[in-house]
C-alpha cells in the first residue's frame, strides 16, 4: 500500500473519528464583572454561554468568583463579551482547550475592541445582531488592538480561581496614561469584545493527532 493511500485512509479516519468522538473545546472562564462567549464566523455567531448577570455568585460570594465551564464545538472564531461595574477592578480570566492546543487569556493571539458602549450589573448579555454589528465594524476599520495582559491567576484581589491554572493570565484592554488597567474602577464605558481568530476544526485536531501517530509509527 502507497504512504498517499495510508495517508487518505488516515485522514478519512480522523474526520470520522472526530464526529463520531464529538471531540470539543473546553473553556472555564470568569470575569469581573460580566462576560459572554460566541462562537462562529460574524455573520453566523453561536452564544455558547455567560455568567450571571447580578452582582451576587451563583454560587459563590461575587460574579466573578467561581469560574463557569462550557464545552462546545467551536467555529473558525471565538469572540467573548466583556464588561465590569466600574469598580475595583476589571478583566477575564479563561482558560480555554482544544485538544492539546491551548487559547488562554493572556495569549499573544487575542486581540480586543473597545466598543464604547457602557454596560454594568444586571445589564443583558448582547444580541447576536448587535455583536455582529459590532464585529464587522471594528474589523472593517482595523479597531482590533493588542490585548493587555495582566498578572496570573492567584493574584488580588480576586484570588485564586478554582479550575483555572496558576499560570493563565488576567487580560483587558489598554487605558493610554494608566500602567494596570486591571486596577482601579474603569470609567472608560465598556463592553469590550475579546477576539481569537483561525481555531482548527475538530477534524483538523484529530488529524493533527494521528498524523503525529502515523509520524511515530514509521519511526519505529
Amino acid at each position: 500500500m502507497s504512504l498517499k493511500t495510508i495517508a487518505i485512509i488516515l485522514a478519512a479516519g480522523a474526520l470520522t473519528s472526530a464526529a463520531s468522538a464529538g471531540i470539543q473545546m473546553t473553556a472555564t472562564i470568569t470575569a469581573d464583572n460580566h462576560y459572554a462567549l460566541f462562537t462562529g464566523t460574524p455573520l453566523n455567531l453561536t452564544m455558547v454561554g455567560h455568567n450571571e448577570l447580578g452582582a451576587a455568585g451563583n454560587p459563590g460570594p461575587f460574579n466573578w468568583s467561581q469560574a463557569e465551564t462550557f464545552n462546545f464545538i467551536p467555529g473558525t472564531n471565538i469572540y467573548i463579551a466583556a464588561w465590569s461595574d466600574d469598580s475595583v477592578a476589571q478583566g477575564l480570566l479563561a482558560q480555554i482547550s482544544l485538544g492539546d492546543q491551548t487559547f488562554n487569556s493572556g495569549d499573544e493571539r487575542w486581540r480586543v475592541y473597545k466598543t464604547g458602549v457602557n454596560r454594568n450589573d444586571n445589564d443583558l448579555v448582547p444580541t447576536l445582531a448587535e455583536m455582529n454589528t459590532h464585529i464587522i465594524f471594528a474589523s472593517d476599520n482595523e479597531r482590533w488592538r493588542t490585548t493587555f495582559v495582566g498578572d496570573a491567576n492567584g493574584a488580588q484581589p480576586w484570588g485564586t480561581i478554582a479550575g483555572i491554572g496558576p499560570n493563565v493570565r488576567w487580560m483587558w484592554a489598554d487605558v493610554d496614561g494608566d500602567p494596570d488597567p486591571t486596577r482601579g474602577g474603569s470609567d472608560e464605558g465598556e463592553m469590550l469584545i475579546f477576539r481569537m481568530t483561525n481555531v482548527p476544526t475538530p477534524g483538523a485536531v484529530a488529524l493533527l493527532g494521528l498524523g503525529g501517530l502515523a509520524l511515530a509509527r514509521r519511526r519505529r
